[in-house]
């Protein structure tokens, strides 16, 4: 058997390609099977926008474990909560189901600190950095649409950090201001 570094994606699409759509059908039933993460990324990807809000949510449910699991204390594995983000825009290309997870981890990272008091740098560089992605997202044609709904959100989230530390708040309050300026601007210009 090839070692994993000898396994390519070329390889693997050439067999794929001459699979019947029965053996597919039956690899994927099999991958599904093997895990949970793997079932919410298949649902996602196939994701009927009628069950839309049930995949969000199970999204959002990963995330929020990290930080307020239903007994004990929040683990804090940035990368479990930031792979349940990736994993869902990967799977279903829904922009602002992305937006909305990212902005839910962002407030999850805020009533934490608010919750257990001051955390170490790494917390709030790690929040922080999602929060500058989502705020670059937001400012594009596409994230513009969706301001309105997030409007209050960010708000809330710049009042809730006020006096954070190692800059924390000020850097939420910057980039909420940036953000406001940003879509009035875009109003006064229409």
């Amino acid at each position: 058997m090839k070692n994993d570094l000898d396994l390519r994606w070329f390889d693997l699409k050439k067999v794929l390609q001459d699979t019947d759509k029965k053996e597919l059908i039956n690899l994927i039933r099999d991958l599904y099977r093997l895990s949970e993460e793997n079932r919410r990324y298949l649902f996602a990807g196939c994701m009927d926008p009628k069950t839309k809000p049930e995949i969000l949510e199970a999204y959002r449910q990963i995330i929020k474990n990290e930080f307020f699991p239903k007994k004990g204390y929040g683990t804090l594995r940035y990368s479990i909560a930031k792979k349940a983000i990736s994993d869902y825009s990967k799977a279903s290309g829904d922009f602002a189901g992305t937006m909305e997870l990212m902005l839910f981890y962002v407030e999850n990272g805020v009533g934490f600190t608010r919750e257990y008091g001051d955390i170490d740098e790494e917390f709030y560089d790690e929040i922080y950095t999602l929060f500058e992605e989502f705020c670059t997202r937001l400012k594009t044609p596409e994230g513009g649409t969706l301001y309105a709904d997030f409007r209050e959100r960010l708000f809330n989230i710049r009042r809730k950090t006020k006096g954070m530390g190692w800059g924390f708040g000020d850097g939420i309050k910057l980039r909420v201001n940036e953000i406001e300026e940003f879509f009035e601007e875009g109003q006064q210009d229409s």
